[in-house]
């Protein structure tokens, strides 16, 4: 499970409406309505009854709203292509991202583990190329075996490993 840092506040305006426009096939009105969204999305600060000036944002989507996880999405999709060349699977909803494997207790544990940090260390480079940070001291991986009872039945048991990536 990958934890990211502030994910919601540096999404580079530029970047998301070029994925936006080739990657997702967003065009026309429906571009032209999410340029002006992004363009025209501002911040202020009060102090009381003081306000700041309007400062227009270059970069962010907001959080509370409901396009800021699904453009957030947006900007993110090419975490998929690196856990697909990987051979890797994964779920992403805005930034809560789970990467996975399915594996049987007797597949090779050092050959897993290192496919899976291997994918994760890509996700962290593409992350810093894009502005992003890996929370490294909140990712964590997550092994979930099943252990016979003495009845001979399987039970689900589960070993937690705090990694710094």
């Amino acid at each position: 499970m990958l934890d990211l840092s502030a994910a919601f506040d540096v999404i580079d305006h530029p970047i998301l409406i070029k994925r936006m426009e080739y990657s997702c096939v967003i065009s026309g009105t429906a571009l032209s309505w999410l340029k002006s969204y992004l363009k025209t999305w501002t911040q202020r600060i009060a102090i009381g009854s003081v306000l700041s000036d309007d400062i227009r944002l270059l970069f962010g989507v907001p959080q509370g709203s409901v396009l800021g996880p699904k453009l957030y999405c947006i900007f993110s999709r090419p975490i998929g292509k690196i856990c697909k060349r990987h051979n890797t699977s994964y779920h992403c909803y805005a930034d809560d991202t789970q990467v996975y494997l399915v594996f049987k207790p007797l597949d090779n544990w050092t050959n897993i583990s290192k496919r899976l940090e291997a994918c994760v260390a890509d996700i962290s480079k593409w992350m810093c190329s894009n502005m992003l940070q890996l929370n490294e001291d909140k990712t964590e991986l997550i092994v979930f075996s099943p252990k016979k009872t003495s009845e001979g039945h399987f039970k689900l048991e589960s070993q937690f490993w705090w990694k710094r990536c």
